[in-house]
């Protein structure tokens, strides 16, 4: 079909202002991480992961960066490999369950002298458990006051959600209350690490301690989400679902060096702790698979290159850390009895302002062809999906008591600050103020250790009436980054906040591991 000054011709003509919002549509609300958000991979409590990782920690509120004894510590805090004698394996799996509801306002407006309401059905997680494991090895190799050791585990995190109808071919846009943002996603990161670490005894009168971790950070990734295909979209944004395009995110990989810095310090039963983990950058290709609305069909609509890159930044963490352990345990004289922990942990979340996703090819629409037979092109500008986290901080107390020499109890609770702003509450990423409390046993089975624990963590529920989540629609003429076109209201993007509402959001994690020692 020749251009007719028609839809084909006005793409053409606008191809590079509706360039981002084309981008942005197609990528929506972005791929997310980890958590990060995740399965195997790390774990700290805020921005993209939930909880923290190994039982024991689990128990004792989150803590672990100066009481650890086993090969965890080379991602708690290496320094104190020293302290896992012998050769040491330990696996553990954290059940993560997000509990997530989101109630959106309904969409008021006017169309001619008539007031229109649309209402939108609740929607809430119906991914169930989410395991993240976490497997590390230690030894000691003869050596006083050193120890080596190697692991592959994840995060403490929720990496398969669901906000749509799950049926038996997995979650699927339902037009619900998170349209136009992520309704699916199964998300993987990897941690393959390797760690030492030495004791200098006679320092200041106790021990001082050092060790270092290095990791290689693997990310897989696949989301499903849903974006406005109208080309004749004007205020006011109706939203219309049969204009709706059902975008998929396929097969989404990406490394990223990162590491953990550890020092220790122990004199007569006072411990001290610090670790460092920088911030590291995030870059994953994929590819795009993109299910247009009949009229977009119709067009001939086809991707040149459906080569996919996201990336973005991985929050830094800085954690330090108080205890104290006296008495003898009645089963492992080489134990304290009793053990008290309180942990300060910082993590530069606010890195993280957008997502930014490059879409390689164009669009090509087959049905409107120049004089020489090429079709029409709308260009793909990269976007910014602005995220505009903050940091987090949070303080986590525990201990345990061994009460018999077979065992061993735990408990804990934290409290932590939001690294989600609440004009960007978004079912992507869970990352509220947090209050979590846990509590756990260990069963002392000889040479080997095996532990249980649970925690819940709440939540206080959010109103958002000034959201900043849009839905996308990609040819409309207001375009970003900036959105000061004389087409966009006062430099706001196209279409409507899809956040205003009720949202609640609770989390559970049931944790079992087991070290053996050799």
């Amino acid at each position: 079909m020749p251009f007719d000054g028609g839809i084909g011709e006005r793409v053409v003509m606008h191809k590079t202002l509706r360039s981002p919002r084309l981008a942005a549509g197609v990528f929506s609300l972005a791929v997310g991480l980890g958590a990060l958000v995740s399965s195997p991979g790390e774990a700290h409590a805020g921005g993209f992961e939930v909880g923290e990782n190994t039982t024991q920690a689990v128990a004792r509120g989150g803590t672990g960066v100066v009481m650890k004894r086993d090969p965890s510590a080379m991602y708690f805090n290496p320094a104190l490999l020293p302290r896992a004698r012998g050769y040491q394996l330990l696996v553990n799996a954290n059940l993560v369950n997000l509990d997530l509801d989101f109630q959106r306002d309904p969409l008021i407006y006017n169309r001619g002298n008539r007031t229109v309401q649309t209402d939108f059905e609740a929607v809430a997680n119906q991914g169930g458990f989410f395991p993240a494991p976490f497997l590390t090895t230690s030894w000691d190799a003869g050596i006083e006051n050193f120890a080596l050791a190697a692991g592959v585990f994840g995060p403490s995190a929720y990496g398969s959600p669901c906000f749509g109808e799950l049926t038996a071919d997995g979650c699927q846009p339902n037009g619900g209350a998170a349209r136009n943002m992520i309704v699916d996603s199964n998300m993987i990161v990897v941690y393959f690490s390797l760690g030492a670490g030495y004791q200098f005894n006679n320092v200041w009168g106790g021990e001082l301690s050092v060790g270092l971790t290095l990791m290689a950070a693997h990310l897989r990734s696949s989301f499903i989400s849903t974006f406005e295909a109208d080309p004749n979209a004007v205020p006011p944004w109706e939203e219309d679902p049969q204009m709706d395009a059902v975008f998929r995110a396929e097969g989404l990989t990406g490394w990223a060096p990162t590491g953990i810095l550890g020092l220790a310090y122990a004199r007569d039963g006072f411990r001290l702790g610090a670790s460092y983990r920088p911030p590291y950058h995030w870059e994953a290709k994929g590819k795009a698979n993109i299910e247009l609305p009949v009229s977009f069909q119709d067009l001939g609509a086809a991707l040149s290159d459906d080569t996919l890159t996201f990336s973005t930044w991985h929050a830094g963490s800085l954690r330090l850390g108080w205890g104290y352990e006296g008495g003898v345990h009645p089963g492992k004289p080489e134990r304290a009895r009793l053990e008290l922990e309180a942990n300060l942990v910082w993590e530069n979340w606010s890195l993280v302002e957008n997502f930014h996703v490059a879409i390689a090819g164009h669009l090509e629409l087959h049905e409107f062809v120049d004089e020489e037979g090429n079709p029409a092109i709308v260009g793909v500008a990269d976007i910014y999906q602005a995220k505009n986290f903050q940091d987090t901080y949070s303080l986590r107390l525990g201990g345990g008591y061994a009460f018999l020499p077979w065992l061993s109890g735990h408990a804990g609770g934290f409290l932590e600050t939001g690294a989600q702003p609440v004009a960007f509450t978004n079912v992507d990423f869970v990352s509220w103020e947090r209050y979590g409390a846990g509590l756990g046993a260990t069963l002392h089975l000889g040479s080997i250790d095996l532990d249980l624990a649970y925690m819940h963590i709440y939540s206080p529920s959010r109103r958002v009436s000034a959201g900043g989540v849009y839905n996308q629609i990609p040819l409309s003429e207001c375009t970003g980054p900036n959105y000061d076109h004389a087409a966009c209201n006062g430099g706001t993007p196209p279409g409507n906040p899809q956040n205003n509402g009720s949202w609640s959001s609770s989390a559970q994690i049931a944790s079992i591991g087991m070290t053996w020692q050799y």
